[in-house]
């Protein structure tokens, strides 16, 4: 009984000790295991010089640049019946100028709905154009980090100034939203995925 007894104390005794070795074994373990991983490679770009390099070819190639000719040439023929239907009215006697200023009416409501909802599709338009830009930039970068083993790539606002005319709730926001403040030049990759984009592009034009 006595030996049991000991036993059951020497066991408890013993199990907290097992717990920290085991802890200090599995926490030596994990920090061999990131020792031995190679260095975080890291790179930057510039989102904004990316898209100024690519957002006027975008614009055409989603053939935009044809739909908002259309829709200012549609626009021009109901101004220049509103200004028509004016020139009329004026000229006109008083037993017509009733319904010339209903006709007016009628064409100015027309003209402005027709130009509220172009806007919105000129508007979509140009979201679809952005979004396969952004797709295209993605792309760009993911081919370019597996050929070249970068881990991160990151887009800078390094070279983002701060507006002097903004207000304080706004300048605040804006320094609260700023990530990047030092990015050596040799970590950037802009021109790299400015060429690669070229590539991709002058295939798929090919």
């Amino acid at each position: 009984m006595f030996k049991q007894s000991k036993i059951k104390r020497i066991y408890w005794m013993l199990i907290p000790v097992l717990v920290v070795v085991s802890a200090g074994i599995g926490y030596r373990a994990v920090a061999v295991a990131i020792e031995s991983r190679p260095p975080t490679v890291v790179v930057v770009f510039n989102l904004q010089q990316v898209f100024d390099s690519f957002v006027e070819r975008a614009v055409l190639r989603a053939g935009y640049k044809e739909l908002e000719a259309e829709i200012d040439a549609e626009r021009l023929v109901r101004k220049t019946n509103v200004e028509a239907l004016i020139a009329a009215y004026d000229e006109a006697g008083d037993e017509d100028k009733n319904l010339l200023f209903d006709q007016i009416q009628q064409a100015m409501g027309e003209a402005e709905k027709y130009t509220e909802f172009t806007e919105r599709e000129k508007d979509v338009e140009q979201s679809l154009v952005l979004q396969s830009l952004f797709k295209d930039i993605k792309a760009a970068i993911s081919t370019i980090a597996e050929s070249n083993n970068y881990d991160l790539v990151i887009a800078s606002d390094e070279s983002v100034e701060l507006n002097p005319n903004l207000p304080f709730r706004a300048t605040n926001e804006q320094i609260s939203m700023h990530r990047i403040y030092f990015a050596n030049d040799q970590i950037d990759i802009t021109e790299q995925i400015i060429t690669q984009m070229n590539l991709e592009l002058d295939t798929k034009t090919n």
